[in-house]
């Protein structure tokens, strides 16, 4: 039996108690890490899913302590690959990596951040703008407030595959190629006729006749997709894209409410990725040049001048694309004016 005198001490020890359940369950639930679901375009198991998405998960949830988890879902399992955008658009999901390519129709001045054929602008050129030059912020503005991008993932220089030899661009005309963003107009121009196909369907197309080539990206990639296996010839340089950079599409929702520090951490997270996988890219891309090489791929080099002429084209296109959408026109113009700036000193510190 407990005395009448020790009820008040009871009841404050009682008290305490109460407090310390209340004030830990609320210290449990504030430390609820945040949950963020989204999707790849691109194959996790593929160098392009490891090399950029996977990459930025792992980042984040390091560099935050444990504070975000990230749910990543592969290519397709939520959403077709060409519908990461509408899918992070209309909140299905809160973030997802993407190409612009997939969003031509929509926004023509999405290529732009993307890659451009002809040699106009290079891996230096491209990156420096992007990050520097103010081509980040131009991609933002073109979203608008439907969500919120930053650069994701960057590969070396490509190659272009075909069933038949390309020696010349006399070659090319009457071809069906895979092609994606501007270099669908390029080859266009070179007589060639073009079909948008996600990465998966490139090799059964090839298989099918449904195209006689396809540009895809770089040769550890396209060793891993098969291209060496339908395909007995390849060329370069890239005339149709220089290298390929990729988005990362954010809810503007789950954006929002993350904390600053989140944020930065997430921004962040996307660079760190895209250096640490371009790297990677490239070592792989080394080996698996080597193993085309040895597969007997037989390989190819366009000439200087025809390199000249696909420049000539894209600048013929750029200018029409420009007088047809205003704001394809105003990040292109951002991108000349930068050119004009940085080229002088670039080529001066080059070797020839």
């Amino acid at each position: 039996m407990i005395r009448t005198k020790n009820r008040p001490l009871m009841f404050l020890v009682l008290a305490m108690v109460a407090v310390w359940i209340v004030t830990t369950g609320l210290g449990n639930a504030a430390e609820q890490p945040i949950r963020w679901k989204g999707g790849s375009c691109f194959g996790l198991a593929s160098p392009l899913g490891k090399n950029t998405i996977l990459l930025w998960k792992e980042n984040v949830e390091k560099m935050s302590g444990g504070r975000m988890v990230i749910e990543l879902h592969d290519a397709g399992e939520i959403v077709p690959p060409t519908k990461i955008y509408d899918a992070v658009r209309d909140g299905l999901l809160d973030f997802g990596l993407n190409t612009p390519a997939w969003q031509k129709g929509k926004y023509p001045a999405g290529d732009l951040f993307y890659t451009l054929p002809g040699g106009v602008m290079e891996f230096n050129d491209l990156v420096i703008w992007l990050y520097g030059g103010g081509g980040k912020e131009l991609a933002q503005a073109m979203y608008k407030e439907e969500l919120i991008v930053f650069p994701l993932g960057l590969t070396p220089p490509e190659e272009v595959w075909s069933k038949k030899p390309i020696k010349t661009l006399a070659d090319i005309k009457g071809l069906k190629i895979r092609a994606a963003g501007l270099s669908m107009d390029l080859w266009k121009k070179l007589g060639a006729s073009v079909v948008l196909l996600a990465g998966g369907e490139v090799v059964p197309g090839l298989q099918r006749g449904l195209i006689d080539a396809a540009e895809f990206l770089e040769a550890s990639q396209d060793y891993t997709l098969g291209l060496h296996e339908v395909c007995k010839y390849r060329f370069g340089p890239p005339v149709h894209m220089s290298n390929n950079i990729f988005q990362l599409l954010i809810k503007t929702k789950s954006w929002k409410e993350l904390p600053a520090d989140l944020q930065a951490i997430v921004e962040g997270a996307a660079m760190k990725a895209t250096l640490q996988g371009y790297a990677t890219f490239w070592m792989d891309t080394i080996e698996f040049d080597k193993k085309i090489r040895d597969f007997g791929t037989i390989t190819t080099k366009l000439s200087k001048a025809d390199q000249a002429k696909t420049r000539q084209i894209t600048m013929e296109i750029l200018a029409e694309l420009s007088k047809q959408d205003p704001y394809f026109a105003k990040v292109w113009n951002s991108q000349k004016a930068f050119i004009t700036k940085y080229k002088p000193y670039y080529d001066l510190t080059k070797f020839d």
